[in-house]
């Protein structure tokens, strides 16, 4: 399996991984590692995050998305971070 953006770019690179997010395959160049905990209810619907972390490869559409959304909705974005 190839790279999807490198092969947009002409280039054939092995893929390390597939994105999480859209499940496009992915180069070492073109993805991005980020901690995403999961996590359950407690009483009162209130979410609490389990440790440790579980790793979430994505390419590099997919983790500027994460990042924008971030920005604009901190209250929601605790959930996946960079590591």
């Amino acid at each position: 399996m190839h790279c999807l953006d490198c092969s947009g770019l002409g280039a054939q690179v092995a893929a390390v991984g597939v994105c999480a997010q859209c499940r496009a395959a992915v180069c070492p160049v073109h993805s991005e590692v980020f901690e995403q905990f999961l996590t359950y209810t407690k009483p009162v619907s209130r979410p609490v995050a389990t440790e440790p972390p579980v790793r979430r490869l994505l390419c590099g559409n997919c983790a500027a998305a994460h990042r924008a959304h971030a920005a604009c909705c901190p209250q929601t974005a605790s959930a996946i971070r960079t590591s």
